[in-house]
Parts: structure tokens; sequence; C-alpha cells
């Protein structure tokens, strides 16, 4: 898929406005203007009548934390990669002063204690993706109250859009609306379906499920088996799809996951043992899921564009240079969509 190059879009902006010198980036596209977000932002942004409003440092004095929520799940890899790449892009042509990876080990007790970590050492751009709603909301209420531009990736924690200065995502309710409809649309007559969950209390986890409960309905045809907290992970998917499999068997007709980590590996494992005929779907769209539904060894996936995330989000680094300030409705963009990827269109997403 074809990738916008966010350095080139950061120095078009910044020699728009002339508050920064002209650098010549390296650019394969026509350089464009920032992108605008198409949804509304909340009335209010920023920490409240105690927090002060985050100002951005000049270009020069920007050091940019980056929490990532891990650096082993495939997804994430794919995210941590992109925005390594140009943050360092933005180092060299002097748009900023540094960066650095932080990653919390999908812990949000280690993710609070890294922002700490990251203030006392002069960071003062916060990226995060966090590990869990409530328990990575710290990060936000405590930039807020710094005055730390904090731009959140992916997920959402309960504050998020009220006191983060930008927030770059999707909608989980529709993933896992997209998850039911197309397993909906493979067996019509319903039948007794599972639910394997990523972390209990991430933001995705809980909207996610919330979409699947939409669509995968009794007047459907479909009775739930249980929702398994397997916390993003292949082994205790496939551990839990065992048992499901061992208490439903041929009642069981549908294992719907909330990331491809567990799909594939509970698609795989079904097949292995010639239940072929069980949908399994998750959420994602990384290389190797995509490979197994060119193969027809999986049937769909729901790619997320992990990238476009992380690139709107970089962007508001060069809005913040050049404002002076975080605040504003085009720092919020929630409608980055995710696409059903079968047989018919996986050749756009299955790049090298």
């Amino acid at each position: 898929m074809k990738k916008r190059n966010v350095l080139a879009v950061i120095l078009a902006a910044v020699m728009v406005t002339g508050m920064l010198s002209a650098c010549g980036g390296k650019s394969q596209e026509p350089a464009e203007a920032p992108v605008q977000a198409e949804t509304e932002a909340p009335a209010e942004s920023g920490g409240g009548d105690e927090a002060e409003a985050p100002k951005a440092a000049a270009a020069s004095e920007v050091k940019v934390a980056y929490l990532a929520k891990n650096v082993v799940d495939a997804f994430h890899v794919t995210m941590n990669a992109y925005v390594g790449e140009q943050l360092d892009a933005m180092k060299a042509e002097g748009l900023i002063a540094d960066w650095q990876l932080f990653d919390a080990t999908t812990d949000p007790v280690l993710q609070c204690s890294e922002l700490e970590d990251a203030i006392n050492n002069g960071f003062n751009f916060v990226l995060m993706q966090p590990c869990e709603a409530a328990g990575s909301d710290p990060v936000v209420t405590r930039c807020a109250e710094e005055g730390i531009p904090c731009v959140v990736i992916n997920s959402t924690t309960e504050s998020t859009m009220e006191k983060a200065s930008g927030y770059s995502g999707s909608d989980d309710v529709q993933a896992g609306e997209m998850m039911g409809e197309y397993i909906n649309e493979k067996v019509p007559e319903g039948g007794t379906y599972v639910h394997m969950q990523g972390v209990l209390g991430s933001s995705a986890q809980i909207d996610r499920g919330q979409g699947i409960a939409n669509t995968m309905t009794a007047d459907k045809g479909w009775t739930s088996g249980g929702d398994f907290a397997a916390e993003w992970l292949a082994e205790k998917a496939v551990a839990f799809a065992t048992d499901a499999l061992t208490q439903y068997g041929d009642k069981l007709k549908a294992i719907v996951c909330d990331n491809d980590d567990m799909s594939s590996a509970v698609q795989a494992y079904c097949n292995s043992v010639n239940r072929e005929d069980i949908v399994c779907i998750g959420v994602d769209g990384n290389k190797g899921p995509l490979t197994m539904v060119k193969e027809g060894t999986l049937g769909a996936t729901v790619f997320q564009d992990g990238v476009a995330q992380c690139d709107y989000a970089i962007n508001t680094i060069a809005r913040a240079i050049i404002t002076g300030e975080t605040d504003g409705v085009e720092m919020y963009k929630t409608d980055i969509p995710f696409v059903l990827v079968t047989s018919e269109n996986v050749d756009q997403y299955l790049t090298d």
C-alpha cells in the first residue's frame, strides 16, 4: 500500500509557515499539507482549570518520548519501526532534538513509571500507545498537569478525549462489527461461538467486544460459548480453543478474536484437527495472517492501518512546532478506517 512520507509533510508545513528554516527532505511523493481531521474534537482539550495548556518547545528543543505498548507483537513491531524511521529523519533534519522509545511490555504500571523517567530526563513531547484504558490514564493526566503535549495512538485511555493533546486511531466497535458480519455471512445458520479477548480493560478489547455483541446475536442464530481472556496471546487463545472444541464439539462454528496473533494461531489449530469448517477471524492484518488468507488457510482478517495512525500522530509534532501549541480540532482523528481483507483483495495489503 502507498504510504505518505511524513517528513515531506512536515517539511512542507514548516516551509509554508516560515517559522523554521527550510530543509530538503527525502520524499518520494510531492509534499502535501498536514492532514486535517474529519472528526470533531472534544469541546475542551488539556487538563482543565488546574492543568497548564500544553505548549510545544521550539524545534531545536523538542525531545520526544515514544511510550510504546510493547516491542514484540507483530502489529506493534510495524508501528514502532515506522515511528522510529520518521523520528530518526526528523532528528537528522534538525526538526527535533532527540527521541527515545520506552518499552512498557504491555504493563501500564511500567508505562506510568517510564513517563516519570522521561520527564526527569527532559523529554517534553509524548507519543503513547496505551497498555490499558484505566491503567495507562495517569500518563495522560500527568502530562496535562505538567503542560507536556501528549498524543495518544491506536487506543484510548479514560481521559484521552478530555485531557490529551491529541489522538489518532480507529473505531474498534466497527472492527468488532465487521468480524461479526463476516461470520454471519459465512455461517448464516448460526451456532455456538467463542470470543478470544485482548488484555481486559484495554479500549480495543472493550470496543471490539461490543461490536461482536452487536452483530452475533440470538436473532442471528448465535449462542455465546464464552469470552476468554487470552490477552492477545496466540498460545493462550489456542489453549482456550482446545477447551471449547472439547466442550462444544460440532456445535462450535466460529472463533472470533480481538487480534490476528490469536486468530491465525487458532485457525491453524482448527485446521490441524480437521475442523476447517470453524470460521476464525481477527483484527490487524499482519503479514502472517495475510499470507494465510492468500493461501486459503484463513478466510479473512480485518486490516488496521497502524502506520496511518502513527503517521497522523507524528504530524502533530509539526503542528505543535509551527503553532506553538497542541490544542485544536485538527489534533484529533478517530476515523482511520478498518478494511475487511479476503482472498479478493488480499494482494492490495500483502506487501514485502
